[in-house]
C-alpha cells in the first residue's frame, strides 16, 4: 500500500510538472532592453527580445511602434542576416531641438520581416538612438506575426499584472546632476570644503610666486658680488706676495 502511494505522488509530480514546463512558455513576452539608456542620453543600444511561444509555427515578423510623445531622435536600425527591415517616418506634433539641429520627423514604425524564429527560440532585434527623451520610461507597441497566421499584439497596460500581452517598456536610467565649471571644490581633511574659483582670484594667487622668484634673483646677484670680492682680495694677496719673492731674489748675496 505504501509503494502504491509513492507511484501515485510521482505520478502527480510529472504531471504537474508537465503542467508548468507547458505554462512557462506563455510568460515569454516580447521585452526592450538596454545598458546604455538614459534619460536624456545619447547613443543607446536597445534590444526587442522576441521569443518564438508558438509549439509549431515560427515567427516571421515583429513590428514596433513608437509613440510621439517619447520620440526617439536619430534611430537606426541594426541590420540582421535573413531578415530584411522597413522604417516608417512620422510628424511630430512639437518639433525637437538638439545638438544636430530641429527635428520636425521622427521614425514612428520600425517592421522586420523575411526571417524565422524557431520553435523554442528567439532573437534580438537591434536600434540605435541617437538622442533619448528626458522621460522616466519609454513605451512601445509590438505586433508578433507568425507562421501560420496568427498574430500577437502587445498592446495591453504594462502595469496590470494579468494583462496577457503587456506593451513592451523600457525603464531609463536617470541622468546625473549638472555640474557647473566655475570653481573646483576639495574637502579638506577635517571635512570643510573650500572653492577655489577659477578667475582672475587664481591669477592673484600665483602672486607671491612672482615676489619670490624677484627674491630669488636678487640673492643670486648679492652672491654673485660677494664671490667677485673674495675673489680680488685672494688676487690681490697673491699679486703682493710675487712682488715680495722678486724683491728677496734681487738683494745681493751676503747683504
Amino acid at each position: 500500500m505504501g509503494a502504491r502511494m509513492v507511484r501515485v505522488a510521482g505520478a502527480i509530480g510529472v504531471a504537474g510538472g508537465l503542467v508548468v514546463a507547458m505554462a512557462l512558455p506563455a510568460s515569454a513576452h516580447v521585452t526592450m532592453h538596454s545598458y546604455e539608456a538614459q534619460a536624456g542620453g545619447s547613443d543607446a543600444l536597445i534590444s526587442f527580445r522576441t521569443p518564438n511561444e508558438e509549439s509549431s509555427a515560427t515567427t516571421t515578423m515583429l513590428e514596433v511602434d513608437f509613440p510621439a510623445a517619447t520620440p526617439l531622435i536619430g534611430l537606426y536600425v541594426e541590420p540582421l542576416p535573413g531578415w530584411q527591415f522597413q522604417v516608417t517616418m512620422s510628424n511630430l506634433p512639437t518639433p525637437v531641438t538638439n545638438d544636430d539641429g530641429t527635428f520636425t520627423q521622427y521614425v514612428s514604425k520600425v517592421v522586420w520581416s523575411g526571417g524565422n524564429i524557431p520553435v523554442g527560440g528567439y532573437q534580438d532585434f537591434n536600434i540605435d538612438v541617437s538622442d533619448l527623451p528626458n522621460v522616466p520610461m519609454i513605451e512601445v507597441k509590438a505586433l508578433q506575426t507568425y507562421s501560420n497566421g496568427d498574430i500577437v499584439r502587445w498592446i495591453d497596460d504594462p502595469t496590470n499584472a494579468s494583462a496577457a500581452h503587456p506593451a513592451p517598456t523600457l525603464a531609463l536610467t536617470p541622468a546625473p546632476p549638472a555640474t557647473g565649471g566655475g570653481s573646483t571644490t576639495t574637502v579638506a581633511a577635517g571635512g570643510s570644503a573650500t572653492t577655489a574659483p577659477s578667475s582672475s582670484a587664481g591669477q592673484s594667487a600665483a602672486a607671491p610666486s612672482v615676489s619670490l622668484k624677484g627674491l630669488a634673483k636678487t640673492s643670486d646677484v648679492n652672491s654673485a658680488k660677494t664671490v667677485s670680492i673674495i675673489a680680488l682680495i685672494i688676487g690681490i694677496v697673491g699679486l703682493l706676495a710675487g712682488a715680495g719673492a722678486l724683491l728677496m731674489r734681487r738683494r745681493p748675496a751676503g747683504a
